[in-house]
């Protein structure tokens, strides 16, 4: 609190400043001496207009605040016990299992014979996603900072078929520095590379490094987070050069718990391509037992997996999940 002040105060003094200067600009043309007692009386003036823009500031920081833990700082609380111990691992993104997931045009032309007896693909499939965190270190950068490895897949399953395979498999580790900067703020810097590991014409990866901006109030979230493409001479201007056209330069995360049940909503490249080349994904979840929940899934866009970047469906999905976004 003493450095929020700080910064307060620091602020309130440009303005006067500034202030100062523009009246001092005005009072030039009518150059007149002041007494003692007025320079006595407007430096009191300074003084109690400087007190009341720092208690203004420190109210609307305060009303701002939130009275009682986000849910995003209870689940962060949860993490970094877990992390604290030897050897911990925390779940990081949504991880779920969806037996039952159809998706409504299918990308069967990228596939045309890569697949077991060159059959086509069957809307309905195996959708699973495991995302897991390390912090490395804790406090690094004072209270409420962290350096953090993450690791995410994510996978389709072609289960339903005469000759199950899996169709894709999306690799994505990352690493980030984690910093609560504000009450209601964390912010996170990092980088990441994301591939399926398939070679040859069906070889899909890309680069990426990004800042996060992640502001939670009570039980909800929104997360901000652009990023930019690195290292492409290695990664995507190989494979997959026009990759940012359908997938942009970010991705948004509003995630609201109402009760027991958590609702999120991802958009990605949605306005950035003019509400053409957009992503849309929409999750519920319901607790069913202790940490096992109810998942059920929709997405709408261009990109569900790396290998459709480019293709756009519609899909859906359900199943159970381990943990969401709260």
């Amino acid at each position: 609190m003493k450095k929020l002040r700080n910064i307060c105060l620091f602020l309130a003094c440009g303005l006067l400043l500034s202030n100062a200067c523009w009246a001092k600009t005005n009072s030039d043309t009518t150059k007149t001496t002041d007494s003692p007692k007025t320079t006595t009386q407007k430096s009191t003036g300074v003084t109690d207009k400087l007190s009341d823009i720092v208690k203004n500031i420190e109210q609307t920081i305060a009303d701002l605040t939130p009275k009682q833990k986000s849910a995003l700082d209870k689940r962060l609380a949860e993490e970094d016990i877990i992390s604290s111990s030897p050897f911990g691992i925390a779940l990081y993104q949504p991880t779920y299992v969806l037996p039952f997931y159809y998706t409504q045009t299918p990308y069967n032309r990228i596939y045309k014979g890569t697949t077991p007896n060159d059959q086509r693909l069957n809307p309905i499939e195996f959708k699973a996603q495991l995302s897991f965190k390390v912090a490395l270190l804790h406090n690094f950068l004072g209270k409420d900072s962290s350096f953090n490895m993450a690791y995410t897949q994510l996978m389709y399953w072609q289960l339903y078929t005469n000759s199950p395979y899996f169709r894709e498999t999306n690799y994505e580790p990352e690493i980030f520095i984690s910093k609560k900067v504000l009450p209601f703020l964390w912010t996170n810097i990092g980088a990441m590379h994301q591939s399926n590991g398939r070679g040859g014409d069906l070889e899909r990866s890309w680069n990426r490094a990004y800042i996060s901006f992640q502001f939670a109030y009570n039980n909800l979230l929104v997360d901000v987070r652009p990023w930019v493409l690195i290292f492409k001479s290695y990664s995507s201007n190989l494979d997959n050069p026009d990759i940012a056209r359908y997938l942009g330069h970010g991705d948004v995360v509003i995630a609201y718990k109402a009760g027991p049940v958590t609702l999120s909503m991802m958009l990605r490249n949605t306005v950035e391509s003019g509400f053409k080349r957009g992503a849309e994904e929409f999750d519920v979840s319901l607790p069913v037992y202790k940490k096992v929940k109810v998942y059920i899934q929709v997405f709408s866009g261009y990109g569900q997996s790396l290998i459709e970047y480019n293709h756009y469906t519609n899909s859906a999905g359900i199943g159970i999940s381990l943990s969401d976004w709260l």
